[in-house]
């Protein structure tokens, strides 16, 4: 099976976390902005105060990850192109970092308990999950309850047992 690349690489993406998210004025960060507005400190696709984001108030920014969800959709989506050069596009884009990202945060779980012992019935479960995550662009019910089963099972195996 091959998966997705699951980290962020910024210099494939179009800043699509940038002008998708909410920001929410306070301790994270340090302004209001809605989604689909690109955030003032943008520079083109990259962001002008990057060194500085935890000293300017925006410790929201350095924690963000979208696990790669926004170049998969920039490069396998719109072969590349931006909502800068194409203002059009970035409903779609935004849609679809919108339905991704949650996929690749849960492929990035299933990756991680591959560290468990896990029982191989759990193993087969976790390796069918990753394929159906890795081909879809969107979540379904069925695959978001077959997600939920699988960490309720992950968690009665790796809970210690009370005595």
């Amino acid at each position: 099976m091959t998966l997705p690349d699951l980290t962020s690489d910024c210099s494939n993406c179009a800043a699509l976390c940038c002008v998708s998210l909410v920001l929410d004025r306070g301790p994270m960060f340090a302004i209001d902005k809605p989604a689909g507005q690109p955030c003032p400190n943008l520079s083109r696709h990259a962001c002008a105060i990057h060194a500085d984001l935890r000293p300017k108030g925006f410790t929201g920014c350095t924690l963000y990850d979208c696990a790669g969800a926004g170049q998969r959709v920039i490069q396998e989506r719109f072969n590349g192109e931006s909502w800068r050069d194409s203002p059009e596009l970035l409903p779609a884009m935004m849609r679809d970092f919108g339905n991704l990202r949650p996929l690749h945060e849960r492929m990035t779980m299933l990756v991680a308990a591959k560290d468990h012992a896990l029982t191989d019935a759990l193993e087969a479960e976790r390796l069918a999950l990753l394929a159906d995550l890795s081909r879809a662009w969107r979540d379904s019910p069925k695959m978001s309850g077959a997600f939920q089963s699988f960490l309720d099972k992950l968690r009665h195996h790796i809970a210690p047992k009370s005595r």
